[in-house]
């Protein structure tokens, strides 16, 4: 197993999950790899239609949309991911969860998401949240995953755009993530293509002049590190980046590992972006810093416990976070299965990644 590398995380309601399954619908087998959104007291009336007459916390709210599947899918071979919606406080106490999904797999065989709406990211620009999402259809040669876009005014009311439009979905593709606000007059996201051995899947970096499109990919931005006691190890966008402004940003990832010996083990790491040493000739000159392991699997929700699981998964896989006080506070899947919760210091975390000498990109 791969250990953490002790920074100050905390993890939040005990450990247990924010979200598990619940019910015998489309959301009775997996509630996980959540994404977030901080709303504030200027979003009142987003935060009345979320509500719906409940009483609002003063310091405002968070929405978390999250993937979720039923226990299985008639006619399917696999159980059919949707995408669901609850409002916590800010310090994560449920307030309200939508009992239907507010984005489905479409019911067009040909469609993007025919077999699946997967691991949202929800990122805010203006008065408009995009979502980023993997479009997952299944064809007799094989899988097809696509990086998939929605749009949305209130979080609630969602018009699907399709596959992002540009050269990034020219191979199969998931793990995007759209920086929020344009920088340079441009706007960027991250992806991560699954071209060649997982060893070769590395986060990449597209721009646009619009946070629809069309992108055109600039290359690779940040690699895993090979581990000795790793066969494969990849890396994919997390969390929406947080502005720390001068064109610096804050961002959770994760690396995913096959062990030589035991279970696939996914871990939450952290970077810090510095667009201001963007080119399009050389994007990984953006990556400042790098701080690998700051969670690992530990607990019976982020680790498989069956005995004889035959490809048992040690899980933690975030998407979403925000600033709360002097913490981040971020939300991510358990072991495929649960949404659980965690915080750190920020001034720890980006002194960590000050001190960062040598970061693993390019």
């Amino acid at each position: 197993m791969l250990t953490a590398c002790g920074v100050g995380v905390e993890r939040l309601k005990g450990g247990q999950p924010i979200l598990a399954p619940q019910g015998e619908g489309w959301e009775s087998g997996h509630t996980y790899n959540p994404a977030a959104v901080r709303l504030g007291p200027g979003d009142s009336a987003i935060i009345r239609r979320l509500l719906e007459g409940r009483p609002a916390p003063r310091e405002g709210v968070v929405a978390i949309l999250y993937r979720a599947q039923p226990r299985q899918s008639h006619g399917f071979r696999a159980p059919r991911s949707s995408i669901g919606l609850a409002v916590f406080t800010p310090e994560l106490d449920l307030l309200r969860r939508f009992p239907d999904p507010v984005i489905r797999p479409t019911e067009d065989p040909e469609g993007c998401d025919y077999d699946g709406a997967e691991d949202p990211r929800v990122t805010r620009i203006g008065d408009t949240f995009y979502m980023v999402y993997c479009g997952y259809t299944e064809h007799p040669s094989g899988a097809r995953m696509r990086v998939c876009l929605a749009q949305s005014r209130d979080l609630l009311h969602w018009e699907k755009l399709g596959p992002a439009r540009g050269d990034i979905n020219h191979w199969p593709n998931k793990d995007g993530v759209l920086l929020p606000g344009p920088i340079g007059g441009h706007h960027f996201l991250l992806h991560r293509p699954m071209v060649g051995q997982p060893s070769d899947f590395c986060m990449e970096l597209a721009v646009s002049d619009s946070p629809t499109g069309e992108w055109r990919n600039c290359g690779r931005v940040l690699r895993a590190p090979g581990h000795a006691q790793c066969r494969h190890s990849w890396v994919g966008a997390g969390s929406v980046p947080i502005s720390l402004g001068d064109g610096r940003y804050l961002a959770l990832y994760h690396t995913g590992n096959r062990l030589l010996e035991g279970p696939r083990q996914y871990n939450a790491d952290a970077v810090l972006l510095d667009f201001r040493r963007f080119t399009p000739e050389r994007p990984s000159e953006i990556v400042a810093g790098t701080l690998e392991r700051i969670l690992v699997p530990e607990t019976e929700y982020e680790r498989t416990l069956r005995p004889g699981d035959p490809d048992p998964l040690h899980c933690v896989f975030p998407c979403g976070s925000y600033q709360q006080g002097e913490h981040l506070h971020f939300v991510y899947g358990g072991r495929d299965a649960y949404t659980l919760a965690a915080r750190v210091r920020t001034e720890e975390l980006l002194e960590r990644l000050h001190q960062t000498a040598h970061p693993y990109h390019g």
